[in-house]
């Protein structure tokens, strides 16, 4: 059912002036030239150039009256928008209900455990019960998306980048859990493996499957479709599931080097089955290109050929047999 978050996602962030702004119910993010004007109250704090931006909490009946338009550059149907603070971070607003892990506790996850892997610097995170909605705040990376990049890259460059990012999924898949869930022992985020959602339901409203142990879920996708399930294995992999080309972040181009330089929206990574891992790419359009392209799903294919190389199977073939069941349809 169509139906949009109240208030809508797009007016989670009100930009009050040219200096501060009003983040949902609890939070104004305030910007200032002297760092020692700074409250000594003051939750958190970065610099971008000459300026301090700082978050403290939101004063009663303070007013929201402003622009609910400027600064966002990206808004995901009724359930996800992204707005600009000045030039250097990033506020991104997800839809949130009991049971959805956040994404900050992913982000922080890989921070620990897989500190080679590129990822936002997290500045502060919060969940907004009143609003039901998360609260991100990450400095900028470095670089263009491998979408914005990808005419200008050749096959031999396009290449590197995928087994580059299989050797980061290689580091993540090294942390394993006995069930599918999150890091925090959460369902997870993954339309994918699940069957539709009914009619009646929300479309801001996440969904999440889980948590399920081996048994558990090889049972939930049997009986949702008529098509056998593929093989899942009894040990869970965390994978970052979504990353097609603007969830990875490259360098610019400067003769034949190019390097990924960040990996972004983490909301849906969690400890899947191994299967996973290399046959996502090469069936979920998430992965397609929507650049000038005569190849759409080249970016998918290569990232699940370089995972193979690394010893992950694709089982898109069982994986397309057992879905298309489940969508009513072929595919």
């Amino acid at each position: 059912m169509f139906c949009e978050m109240d208030p809508p996602i797009e007016v989670s962030v009100v930009r009050i002036n040219s200096s501060r702004w009003i983040l949902g119910s609890l939070i104004v993010c305030e910007k200032v030239d002297d760092p020692d004007s700074k409250p000594a109250d003051a939750i958190a704090d970065w610099q971008d150039g000459d300026s301090t931006f700082y978050l403290r909490k939101r004063w009663a009946n303070e007013s929201s009256k402003g622009d609910v338009d400027a600064d966002r550059i990206h808004v995901g149907g009724t359930s996800s928008a992204v707005w600009c603070l000045a030039g250097n971070a990033f506020c991104k607003v997800h839809a949130w209900c009991q049971g959805l892990g956040p994404e900050a506790d992913n982000i922080r996850f890989v921070r620990d455990k897989a500190p080679a892997v590129p990822i936002p610097a997290l500045v502060h995170a919060w969940i907004d019960h009143d609003l039901n909605r998360t609260f991100l705040i990450t400095k900028r990376v470095e670089g263009q998306t491998l979408e914005r990049a990808w005419p200008q890259l050749s096959l031999d460059q396009r290449t590197q980048i995928a087994h580059e990012m299989a050797r980061f999924c290689v580091t993540l898949a090294a942390n394993t859990s006995s069930r599918f869930e999150t890091v925090t022992g959460c369902g997870v985020y993954e339309p994918r493996l699940m069957e539709s959602a009914p009619q009646s339901h929300p479309t801001w409203r996440p969904r999440t499957l889980g948590p399920f142990s081996q048994e558990a879920l090889h049972d939930y996708m049997t009986n949702i479709s008529t098509s056998p399930a593929p093989d899942i294995d009894p040990q869970f992999h965390f994978y970052h599931a979504d990353l097609g080309p603007t969830n990875i972040m490259v360098s610019e181009v400067h003769g034949d080097r190019v390097t990924v330089t960040g990996i972004i929206d983490w909301e849906s990574a969690a400890y899947y089955p191994r299967f996973w891992v290399a046959t996502k790419p090469v069936t979920a359009g998430a992965f397609y290109l929507e650049c000038e392209t005569d190849e759409p799903k080249l970016w998918g294919q290569l990232l699940g050929q370089a995972l193979e190389t690394n010893g992950y199977e694709r089982l898109d073939t069982a994986f397309r047999s057992w879905n298309g069941p489940v969508r009513g349809d072929s595919c």
